[in-house]
Formats: C-alpha cells, sequence, structure tokens
C-alpha cells in the first residue's frame, strides 16, 4: 500500500475539498493525443492518490484553447483525455474501471483566449471526483 504523505498534495487537497483539480503538469505533443515524458511525475502522482483512496472514481476531462476549429478542439481534447486514462491504467496502476474521459474541447475556457496566458490557463487535464 502506497504510504498516506504528512500533507497531502495540492492535487489530492484540491480533490478532497471541492472534488476537483486542474491540472496543468501533463504535456502533449503539438496538436497530439501523445503524452511527453515529463509528464510521467504527474500521472504518477495521481496514481497514487488514487491508490491511497480505492473508493474514489475520476473523470478525466480534457480542455483544448480557443485556436482551432470546434470541431477538431473536441476530439483532441476526447483524445487526450483518453491517453491520460489510459496511461493511468496501463502504467500508473490505476484500476481502468475507476476511470472515465471526456473531452470539452474549448467549450469551458478558464480564462480569455485572446492572450498568450489566458490560452495557456485553458489548455488542461481536468480531474472530476465522481460521487
Amino acid at each position: 500500500s502506497t504510504p498516506v504523505p504528512a500533507t497531502p498534495s495540492r492535487l489530492e487537497q484540491s480533490l478532497l475539498e471541492t472534488g476537483r483539480a486542474d491540472i496543468y503538469s501533463i504535456y502533449f505533443s503539438f496538436n497530439s493525443a501523445e503524452i511527453r515524458q515529463e509528464s510521467d511525475s504527474t500521472l504518477r502522482e495521481i496514481g497514487d492518490v488514487l491508490r491511497r483512496h480505492p473508493d474514489w472514481k475520476l473523470t478525466i476531462a480534457g480542455h483544448t484553447d480557443g485556436i482551432g476549429g470546434d470541431a477538431f478542439n473536441l476530439d483532441l481534447s476526447r483524445r487526450r483525455a483518453g491517453a491520460v486514462m489510459t496511461a493511468l491504467a496501463g502504467r500508473f496502476g490505476a484500476t481502468s474501471g475507476r476511470l472515465t474521459a471526456a473531452g470539452y474541447g474549448k467549450s469551458r475556457p478558464k480564462d480569455t483566449n485572446a492572450t498568450l496566458e489566458g490560452r495557456a490557463r485553458n489548455r488542461r487535464v481536468e480531474l472530476i471526483r465522481v460521487p
């Protein structure tokens, strides 16, 4: 069993308190659902959180910025969420029955798409605890 850290990570704390966590440290190749290697520590952390909370189920929601067409962004966000789910189940010990994937494209922005910073905030993977 995975030991419980003395202080939960920000990700775990957010899921405990609000049932949601925005993740900005899962990186994909440009216009692709291929997860880049520098994402492994974040994926490992999510896997550890799931092991510490065996009753939790998560929806992995993919979000894009507003650059590009609606249909392309929706498909890309779905493929990226699916890739995260596959990586968690295949390489980071999560049981696939506890995970679902959904893509929202650019339909749920956190910020403006008019600036680089805003677009960066809109590109994210969101974890949502499912009751």
